[in-house]
């Protein structure tokens, strides 16, 4: 199964939980696209953080580095984050289709 899942809330608790989900399911061997909007990157950037650690493992599930939004927030996250967190992350590509995923869940 492939699927997106969008980190849209500020709050640990949700980031963390739709993380778990990706890295479980990627165990599992499902395809799973992760999508951090700004709201997380102040979690992100926080290095005791539970989102920050599990951002800089998605190598180990071999998982795609995680698109984030094209904007001039991203452009400081990534020149401001460890080189080992800012590997994992890429800018969204600019067209995404979503019927190429079969589901599409926002944390």
């Amino acid at each position: 199964m492939k699927l997106l899942i969008q980190l849209r809330t500020a709050t640990e608790m949700a980031s963390y939980e739709g993380c778990a989900l990706a890295l479980t399911l990627a165990t599992f061997g499902h395809e799973v696209q992760l999508y951090l909007d700004a709201p997380v990157f102040g979690l992100l950037m926080q290095p005791k953080s539970r989102l920050h650690g599990m951002i800089q493992s998605l190598e180990l599930y071999d998982m795609p580095p995680a698109w984030l939004p094209e904007d001039v927030f991203s452009g400081w996250l990534t020149g401001m984050a460890p080189s080992d967190l800012a590997s994992q992350l890429t800018l969204i590509p600019e067209v995404v289709n979503s019927q190429d995923f079969e589901q599409i869940l926002a944390f």
